[in-house]
Formats: structure tokens, C-alpha cells, sequence
């Protein structure tokens, strides 16, 4: 298995759309855990179009942990379906984020556990941790990740942005386990420019689509031709990279698949 923590340096780029497009395309089983600190339940209320999580979610997690029971016999149990945009051969499921904001400080101590408990499953896993605070990263998300995975449009507010938080998150993260995710490039900055400024891996270059991207993030109608279309055909494309990225790191260090 390997986990990819998906954040963004400020800004609203469309981490939640990128992580949910990745997760519906990953070309193995995969779990998506909705884990960013400013709450908002968007996927439930987006492309599950207003599905309630009930006790699904972080909460229940708390809750268990609370009750001290396993977190790793508990994940799936707080996992919702994710319903197929296309046919696909691998399950995707969902962990619904903080039922409120007051439960995100409350939750500094279920990370460890929580974190290890998804390094131990079969299958990958994708975070959406929103975006990037002060604070960065909780230490147990940084420590566990394959990957983390920066979200960021190229227009030159967002890439301010970026500059200031990037250098903070290679040194907790490293270099090696850190990459760029471009939503829109050439607008008005380019792959090749982006790359050369920040000396960061691109991993994903996504068209900026706001009526495809409204199929995830708004629970739209999939227009004619979507699976085709360039935002998909990116989206999937990103997910085979990413994940064979992995694959390779795994066989290269001799991990469990």
C-alpha cells in the first residue's frame, strides 16, 4: 500500500476535486479520507449530493479511539461507497471528514494510530488535508506519507503563495517525497517555469476546467463526452503516473504491495 497526502499553499486550487477525480480513476483499490482542517463536508454534499455521513467519518474514529478500540478494525466500518463515474475494475471507498470544526482539536491524538493503521491495509490511500496551515502537517500524516502531493494553480498570487509555505513542507517532508500537482498551467505560467523556480517534481498537470471539475466537486451532471475530454483524460492519467511512481518505490525498497 502506499498513502498520498493531497494540501494546497493557500488558496482554493481544487484539492478535493483533484483528490476525488485521483481516487475514482487509481488503478488499484484505494480509500479516500476526507482530513481537511477546515471543515466542510463537501464531498458528501457535492458528488454524493447531499448524503448524510451519519457516524461515518473522522467522528466515529474519535469516537472509537475514545472506547479504545483498534482503529484498523474500525476503518472500513466508517467508509461510505464511492460510486463509479465510469466502469472501473477497483473499489473506491470514502471517509467522511470532521463532522464540525470543534472535533478537528480534539483529534491531535488519534493520528498516530490512525496513521498507522492505514500504512497497515491493503490497498492505497489518499488524503485531502485542505489546506496548509501555520502549523503544516500533523508530524504522524508527514511521517507515514509516500507522497505529499501540492496542489497549486500557476498564476502568480498562487505561486506566492506556494513560496511561502514550500520550503517548510520540504523540510518535514524531504524532497523525494514531495511533488506538484498544476491546475491550469500556462495560465499565465507554464510547466517548464514552474518547475524551474521551485525545483519541485511535477507529478500532475491538470486542465482548469470548471465545468468538468463541477462533475466532482458540485455533483454535476458528467457532459457528453467527459471521459474523453481533457480534464478526465488528465485526471486519469495522474493516477496511473502517481501510482506506478509508488509501485516502483515499493518494489525498490522491498515493501509488501
Amino acid at each position: 500500500m502506499a498513502i498520498v497526502v493531497l494540501c494546497s499553499a493557500g488558496h482554493a486550487p481544487g484539492v478535493t476535486s483533484t483528490a476525488l477525480g485521483l481516487a475514482l480513476a487509481w488503478p488499484r483499490e484505494v480509500l479516500l479520507v476526507d482530513a481537511d482542517p477546515t471543515p466542510t463536508q463537501s464531498v458528501l454534499a457535492g458528488y454524493l449530493r447531499g448524503e448524510r455521513s451519519g457516524q461515518h467519518g473522522l467522528g466515529g474514529l474519535l469516537q472509537a479511539w475514545r472506547e479504545r478500540r483498534p482503529l484498523g478494525e474500525v476503518i472500513d466500518a466508517q467508509a461510505v461507497e464511492l460510486p463509479s463515474l465510469l466502469a472501473r475494475d477497483e473499489p473506491a471507498r470514502f471517509v467522511p471528514g470532521f463532522p464540525h470544526p470543534g472535533v478537528v482539536g480534539l483529534f491531535g491524538g488519534v493520528w498516530p494510530e490512525l496513521m498507522a493503521a492505514l500504512a497497515a491495509r491493503d490497498g492505497d490511500v489518499l488524503i485531502d488535508a485542505g489546506r496548509l496551515g501555520v502549523d503544516g502537517l500533523p508530524l504522524p500524516v508527514v511521517q507515514h506519507a509516500g507522497l505529499v502531493l501540492v496542489v497549486t494553480r500557476t498564476s502568480l498570487v498562487a505561486l506566492a503563495a506556494l513560496r511561502l509555505y514550500l520550503p517548510a513542507l520540504t523540510e518535514a517532508v524531504g524532497a523525494d517525497r514531495l511533488a506538484l500537482a498544476l491546475v491550469g498551467s500556462s495560465m499565465p505560467y507554464g510547466r517548464s517555469e514552474v518547475q524551474q523556480q521551485f525545483g519541485t517534481t511535477i507529478a500532475a498537470d491538470l486542465d482548469f476546467d470548471p465545468e468538468a471539475a463541477a462533475v466532482l466537486s458540485d455533483g454535476a451532471p458528467a457532459p457528453r463526452r467527459f471521459a474523453g475530454g481533457s480534464y478526465y483524460r488528465g485526471v486519469t492519467l495522474a493516477a496511473r503516473s502517481i501510482s506506478g511512481r509508488l509501485e516502483a518505490a515499493r518494489e525498490l525498497i522491498g515493501t509488501r504491495r
